[in-house]
C-alpha cells in the first residue's frame, strides 16, 4: 500500500463550553488528520515531536491504538507537553489559547525516506516555525523529487496576523512546493487579504502551479485549477463542534488519493471525476466530525470506508 506521512505538532486539547470543560483529547492539526487516516486503514505515519511526560506517553499510546505509526516522532526528555484550551462560542466555533512545549535545547524532527506516489500532508503553524522550516523544506523538496504528492494546508489564523511579514515567505515557499493547496476563507483572508476563491487563485498562480481547494464552512468548497473551476455544496448540518473539521478534510484528501489509486506529477492532470470524488469524500468526512466533540472520524464511521 502507498504510504501517507503527516507532519505536525502534538497537543493535548481541553475543550470548554459555557466556561466548563466538556472534553479532553490528543490534538494538533495533522495529528487529527493522522488519527482519522489510521482509523480508515491507511498506512500513515506522523512526523513530529513531543515530551516524555504523562501527556506525551498517552499521546503515543493513543496514536498507536488508532493505527498511526509513531517511529518518526522525536521525544524530548525533561520536557512538558503542549496544551491547547479551546473555548466554543454559541455557534460552536472555537477560540484557542495555546501553551507551547517546554524543553531544553534545539527542536528536532526525524524524517522518513519517501517513495514515488506516497502522500505528504503538512501545514498549520508547525510548518512555518523558523527553527524547523529549513529542514522541513529540504524534506519536502526530496519528497517531491521522489515523486510524492504534496498537500499543504496553511491553517493560518488571525492570532498570528501581526507576524505575517516574517512568516509569509515561509508560507509562500510551502505553497510553491505543493501540488494541492487547501485552505479556508479565513486562512486566505489573513495571508493574501482575499475574500473569495477566484481572487485567491489569482494570488496562488503567482507562486505555484498547485491546485486550490478553498473551503468556506456552510458556503461550501471551491476548486480551482487552470482547467477547472467548480463549487461543491456543504452538508446541511447543525455542528456540535467545528474543531478538527479542516483536519478531517485533509484526511479525506489523503484517503481518496490512496483508496482510488489517484497518482499524478501535476494536479492539473486530474480529471473532473477524480476531483469530484476527492472533494465530496472530504466534505463527508469533515461534516461528520462536526457532529461530535472528537477531532477525528469515529470508528463506526471509518468502518464504512475502511481500506482493505
Amino acid at each position: 500500500m502507498r504510504k501517507i506521512y503527516t507532519i505536525g505538532e502534538t497537543i493535548y486539547d481541553i475543550i470548554f463550553k459555557d466556561e466548563q470543560p466538556v472534553a479532553a483529547k490528543p490534538g494538533g492539526a495533522l495529528l487529527n488528520t493522522s488519527v482519522s487516516l489510521g482509523r480508515l486503514g491507511a498506512d500513515v505515519s506522523l512526523v513530529g515531536d513531543l515530551a516524555d511526560d504523562v501527556i506525551g506517553r498517552y499521546i503515543v499510546k493513543f496514536l498507536n491504538k488508532n493505527g498511526v505509526n509513531t517511529d518518526y516522532i522525536y521525544t524530548y526528555t525533561n520536557a512538558l507537553s503542549r496544551l491547547a484550551l479551546a473555548f466554543l462560542d454559541s455557534a460552536n466555533n472555537a477560540e484557542y489559547s495555546f501553551y507551547k512545549i517546554r524543553k531544553e535545547g534545539a527542536a528536532h524532527l526525524n524524517y522518513p525516506e519517501i517513495k514515488k506516489d506516497d502522500v505528504v500532508l503538512f501545514g498549520s503553524f508547525y510548518a512555518i516555525k523558523p527553527e524547523l522550516h529549513g529542514e522541513l523544506i529540504k524534506f519536502i523538496e526530496r519528497s517531491r523529487a521522489a515523486g510524492a504528492i504534496i498537500v499543504y494546508d496553511p491553517n493560518f489564523r488571525a492570532a498570528h496576523r501581526h507576524e505575517l511579514p516574517s512568516l509569509k515567505p515561509m508560507i509562500l515557499k510551502n505553497m510553491e512546493l505543493s501540488h494541492i493547496v487547501k485552505g479556508s476563507d479565513e486562512d486566505f483572508l489573513n495571508i493574501f487579504g482575499t475574500d473569495n476563491a477566484p481572487s485567491t487563485f489569482e494570488e496562488l498562480k503567482n507562486i505555484t502551479d498547485a491546485a486550490l481547494i478553498y473551503t468556506a464552512n456552510r458556503h461550501g468548497v471551491w476548486l480551482h485549477t487552470p482547467q477547472i473551476s467548480d463549487h461543491y455544496d456543504a452538508l446541511a448540518i447543525h455542528p456540535v463542534s467545528t474543531i478538527g473539521a479542516g483536519d478531517t478534510f485533509m484526511a479525506g484528501i489523503g484517503y481518496t488519493l490512496i483508496a482510488n489509486n489517484i497518482t499524478f506529477t501535476s494536479a492539473h492532470e486530474l480529471t473532473k471525476e477524480s476531483w469530484d470524488i476527492l472533494i465530496k469524500n472530504s466534505i463527508q468526512f469533515s461534516g461528520h466530525v462536526c457532529m461530535h466533540y472528537d477531532n477525528y472520524v469515529s470508528e463506526e464511521f471509518a468502518q464504512k470506508y475502511k481500506l482493505a
